[in-house]
């Protein structure tokens, strides 16, 4: 665009759309600021929660800003991590090990440390709080969305990959024009999936508390944990529809436009359904201010290109005379061994503490703790197992049929989105009226919990098959299950596999709330490693805490090395799709 085009389109007219986004970004300024009040205000105690629907309006909107904050560092977290562990083979096995054992902790493994170290920071103010509970939506948000952006790279078709070294793209080139749109969709979909998460443990992580101490954050999750704990049924229901309000305007304000974003990015040369639309992207596009900033985006981008590509050929006509270069390198060597012996220095002193804190532990816990596991790991596979059972023909038929797509995206998005947990005291006790104890009934809290990921990664994968390999199975008329042996199955491999890994994460996490159900004075409890981890916290036992997460955590890890990660192996080598 030309510059005389851009000095036209600077002063626009200013239509009802543009009025209705500035109203929008003045009400976003000001809301910006009362959640700056609440994060920076002073530190107290003990947090009054008022079940007023007032009330209820400004913890909702508090605890929206929390899960999009943590998305957005999971996001960059997700690209960063990603890209290291797919391009770097000497770091590839350290950090898919470390991403293994980061999630396989439990969000309350993570909580007492983090918040008492956070509040000990700022014990002024209740900022190290916020960031203690953006980081635990963050636990619940990152490892599914690296996972996803890490397979798909992994994934990347050959033809991909020799266009871009045919073009001479550099690695940021390669990134940004080949390696994000490919992973854009499988990214899309996790992302739905992570924010899903972090609403999922939102009563735990607003309402936690460790002993006599109270660590309570005014949000909609702690509104609903209040509600339960004073058996207020009107405030439990006004919950769950600020709940489902909430997710719904994030479903339709941001996941509908950016599903009609990634449509172009899709590998089909072809598609029989009608594009789809999102009412909020149109009734943006009408608006001048946006046309406008759009135009000047585009402008200043290639203005920066052309300077660029200036730069680069005054360069290569300097290559000629001998220029004295700076040596930086023996200054990134230092840097890397500071940063190495500090990592060196976290470890060890981690790992002394949790050495103090496991020496406490009495000798005969460890054989309960092992026992307990067992006990868990049998309900995760019952879980997953069952998940399985619905999610692959239900996904492959929404991810293969976009009309459907389009139709049942919202749906699924807002059902998976809703955080079972403030469900699970009215579903155990409706289990238990029916005869059913929570030892059997923690498997369905489990299913319900961990079932989306499964779902979300089919739907990815088969949206991502080949139009044209679908076209050749009906030519042929291959149907039942040879088709589904033959083509669905291998194609949507990799991302089912992919989502078992985090629908058995989901599951081992999902324990705590699953395994210990608590409403008022009433209390579940079934026999797992879950009921174990919430009775210490409770109790403030930090060795008993400590000891079960260890074990939690080593059971999870080797099931990943030589369960997930051999299938992980074998969907790469001989599942990959090509082109």
């Amino acid at each position: 665009m030309s510059l005389a085009r851009a000095r036209v389109k600077f002063m626009p007219r200013i239509s009802w759309v543009d009025l209705c986004l500035i109203v929008l970004i003045a009400c976003g300024v000001y809301a910006m600021l009362g959640v700056a009040e609440v994060w920076i205000g002073p530190f107290r105690a003990t947090t009054e929660i008022s079940l007023d629907s007032l009330s209820l309006l400004r913890y909702a909107f508090l605890s929206l800003f929390r899960v999009l904050v943590a998305y957005s560092f999971s996001l960059v977290f997700t690209i960063g991590y990603g890209y290291l562990a797919a391009k770097n083979r000497t770091l590839e096995p350290i950090l898919i090990s470390l991403l293994d054992i980061l999630q396989s902790i439990p969000v309350l493994g993570f909580m007492p440390g983090l918040v008492l170290v956070l509040v000990g920071l700022f014990p002024s103010s209740n900022l190290g709080l916020e960031l203690a509970a953006v980081l635990m939506i963050f636990t619940g948000q990152a490892w599914n969305m690296v996972f996803s952006f890490y397979s798909s790279l992994k994934g990347i078709p050959a033809e991909y990959r020799d266009l871009s070294s045919m073009l001479h793209l550099t690695p940021l080139q390669a990134l940004s024009r080949v390696e994000l749109p490919f992973a854009a969709n499988g990214l899309l979909w996790n992302s739905m999936l992570s924010v899903a998460g972090g609403w999922f443990f939102l009563m735990v992580i607003e309402s936690f508390s460790l002993g006599d101490k109270d660590f309570r954050l005014p949000g909609i999750g702690s509104y609903m944990a209040v509600a339960y704990e004073q058996g207020d049924g009107t405030a439990i229901i006004l919950g769950i529809i600020a709940m489902f309000t909430l997710i719904i305007l994030v479903d339709r304000c941001v996941w509908a436009p950016l599903v009609v974003w990634s449509e172009r990015f899709k590998m089909q040369s072809k598609s029989e359904a009608v594009p789809p639309r999102s009412f909020v992207l149109d009734w943006i596009k009408r608006s001048k201010l946006f046309e406008n900033y759009h135009d000047s985006v585009e402008w200043l981008g290639d203005r920066m290109e052309a300077r660029r590509d200036l730069r680069l050929k005054k360069s290569r006509r300097r290559r000629a005379i001998p220029v004295k270069k700076n040596n930086y390198s023996h200054w990134l060597l230092v840097a890397k061994i500071v940063v190495l012996l500090g990592g060196i220095a976290l470890f060890l002193y981690g790992g002394f503490e949790i050495y103090r804190m496991l020496s406490a532990t009495e000798s005969g816990s460890w054989w309960g703790f092992l026992r307990a596991t067992g006990l868990t790991l049998i309900r995760v596979a019952f879980a997953v197992v069952l998940g399985s059972l619905w999610t692959i023909p239900v996904g492959v038929f929404i991810g293969t049929n976009p009309n459907w797509t389009r139709r049942l995206q919202p749906v699924v998005q807002i059902v998976a989105s809703f955080p079972i947990p403030m469900l699970f005291p009215m579903i155990a006790f409706a289990l238990a009226g029916w005869g059913l104890s929570l030892n059997w009934g923690a498997v369905i809290l489990l299913l319900l919990s961990s079932q989306w990921y499964i779902l979300f990664n089919v739907i990815a994968g088969a949206s991502l098959v080949p139009r044209e390999l679908i076209d050749l199975a009906r030519v042929f008329n291959i149907r039942g299950w040879h088709y589904w042996k033959a083509i669905m199955l291998p194609a949507v491999f990799p991302s089912l596999v992919n989502g078992w890994i985090t629908a058995a994460g989901g599951a081992w996490n999902a324990c705590i709330v699953a395994e210990w159900v608590q409403s008022g004075d009433r209390v579940m409890k079934a026999q797992g490693i879950g009921a174990s981890i919430s009775l210490a916290a409770q109790q403030g036992d930090y060795s008993g805490l400590a000891g079960a997460i260890v074990v939690m955590v080593v059971t999870v890890v080797l099931l990943n090395r030589f369960f997930w990660d051999a299938l992980y192996r074998m969907a790469e080598s001989r599942f990959r799709m090509e082109m």
